[in-house]
């Protein structure tokens, strides 16, 4: 982390802020200064992830305060409009704005069962792809349309920042594929409407990141040395959220080695890591 309190006096929501992405985002944008509000679906005691019971926003908010930042947990489920309105209507009567959103809520994954997946794409689940909508560019499109609305809109400017991926080339699984071009779509559309009222809203791809789902997955053998902790992009996004000038980046998908590049951020062994979204994605 790095002690600089570029933030300070801001308000910033992290969405699935439980773990791996998310959490270390909430870390940085702490530790960087502003007050962090997480959310997710994981609560202590109640994980949506059997096989992660500690990772809840919960934990994220004890060890942001152990850290000696400033955060708190909402329980919220960013598919539900009605539960993402309340949301919004309480940062509005606490906190009076919102400056910084981070829709990183994913999952696209908790129906998922590799075992019925076939060799041609007509074998997949056919409920797959309306999951991964709904888990993931849904979910982005009414939390950044609430927000707008009732608090980035009316109150004061902001900065939205999306989490996302490259789609490959070549491509790879048919639905996720699908649901991550539409959440880069989004980035750039809604870039394109607030651009004249000065609200960026940017994507950014991370690599291959050593999350604690990552971990139930693969081995640490085949982990090291090809991918990066999450705190990489989450230093890539407190950067941007400290930038005066972000607006040059709306619309746009940005890789973390090129935050890195631009900001001159490490991860947290003080590497670089080159294997990008972008790279990772075209090499397979």
């Amino acid at each position: 982390m790095n002690n600089v309190q570029t933030l300070t006096g801001k308000i910033a929501l992290v969405t699935g802020a439980s773990r791996g992405l998310g959490k270390a985002v909430a870390l940085e944008l702490a530790e960087a200064g502003a007050y962090v509000i997480c959310t997710a679906r994981s609560t202590r005691g109640h994980s949506t992830q059997n096989e992660l019971p500690a990772t809840t926003i919960d934990a994220t908010v004890d060890a942001v305060r152990k850290a000696g930042g400033k955060a708190e947990a909402i329980q919220c489920d960013h598919t539900d409009a009605v539960a993402v309105k309340a949301l919004v209507d309480y940062i509005s009567e606490q906190h009076g704005k919102l400056d910084i959103l981070v829709n990183n809520a994913w999952g696209g994954h908790d129906p998922h069962d590799e075992s019925v997946r076939g060799e041609e794409v007509w074998e997949e689940p056919l409920d797959q792809f309306k999951h991964m909508l709904l888990a993931g560019p849904y979910s982005d499109y009414i939390t950044s349309l609430l927000v707008l609305k009732y608090l980035m809109g009316p109150v004061q400017k902001g900065l939205i920042i999306t989490t996302t991926w490259h789609t490959a080339e070549p491509p790879m699984w048919l639905p996720y594929e699908g649901s991550k071009a539409a959440k880069n779509r989004l980035v750039y559309v809604l870039g394109y409407h607030l651009k004249e009222k000065g609200i960026p809203v940017i994507a950014v791809a991370p690599g291959w990141m050593r999350t604690e789902l990552m971990f139930t997955h693969h081995t640490r053998e085949e982990l090291e040395g090809q991918t990066e902790t999450p705190h990489y992009a989450a230093r890539g996004i407190a950067a941007l959220a400290s930038d005066p000038d972000v607006m040059r980046f709306t619309g746009k998908l940005m890789d973390v080695s090129d935050l890195a590049d631009i900001y001159g951020i490490t991860d947290l062994d003080g590497s670089q890591p080159r294997l990008n979204a972008k790279h990772y994605s075209q090499e397979g």
